[in-house]
């Protein structure tokens, strides 16, 4: 009996390769297209999607660190700040062990006031500031909702039609976003952030190397805010240059990236 708009699996191979290919390509349609019109309709900024190929590594190491979940915490309290003041914006951010990024048009002024408010904030006792919508946490928990929802549809009606993947779309709308600020509470933020201390900021740097040695140059729009907590002290450096007439000139202390 012919099954309209689908695909009709049996026990029996498929008559031609053409055939594999063509379910294949149904498959790999589907899901592609799921996440995204996922990422556009659960309201995920551009910026975001960069968070998507982060996200699996840095989910895995946050249930590890907790000095990271807690600069996760900052960092969405940081945006947050920021969104109250001015609307919603086009920042973004990435938790690290010394601090976080943040992404977008903004001045490091204002950046370095928004994390200070927001920690000053969240020791008070705010911790709804380390809860963010936009976090790669929503994206991940949509997907996974849209693939267990597929999958669970497909192996049911033993049929690859629009079906599972409109269920499996339709729950990722109504249940990612609700289950987002449920992953960031209890897994991926910790807003238990006394004791933190926001040693300062400035611009990302990364390597640049060339043929004959390398130089660390900032990445446009993104900047650095370094934490330290209790009696840490934040791993530093003093620089000396040796002049051509073997003079010393002291040129300060400097952070170390590790």
């Amino acid at each position: 009996m012919p099954v309209p708009y689908g695909i009709l699996f049996t026990n029996d191979e498929p008559d031609t390769p053409e055939d594999l290919v063509l379910v294949l390509l149904t498959v790999a349609f589907l899901l592609v297209f799921g996440l995204l019109a996922a990422t556009l309709l659960v309201g995920l900024t551009v910026s975001s999607l960069v968070t998507l190929l982060t996200a699996p590594g840095q989910l895995a190491r946050l249930v590890r660190d907790r000095q990271l979940r807690r600069n996760h915490a900052l960092e969405h309290a940081t945006i947050n700040v920021i969104e109250e003041r001015y609307g919603p914006s086009q920042l973004a951010g990435l938790a690290r062990p010394d601090g976080f990024l943040i992404f977008g048009p903004i001045s490091p002024s204002l950046a370095l006031e928004a994390a200070e408010e927001g920690l000053r904030r969240m020791q008070a006792g705010e911790h709804r500031l380390a809860i963010h919508p936009r976090c790669g946490t929503t994206l991940v928990a949509s997907q996974l909702v849209l693939a267990i929802t597929f999958l669970v549809t497909l192996l049911v009606l033993r049929q690859l039609s629009l079906l599972p993947f409109l269920l499996g779309l339709a729950a990722a709308l109504l249940l990612g976003p609700r289950l987002s600020p449920l992953l960031q509470r209890w897994i991926t933020t910790d807003a238990r952030v006394e004791g933190m201390r926001i040693e300062g900021l400035r611009p990302h740097l990364v390597p640049l190397r060339l043929p004959w040695s390398s130089v660390m140059v900032p990445v446009p729009g993104a900047l650095l805010v370094r934490t330290s907590w209790g009696d840490e002290q934040p791993s530093s450096r003093s620089v000396t240059i040796l002049t051509r007439d073997a003079r010393r000139v002291e040129a300060g202390r400097y952070w170390i990236d590790e």
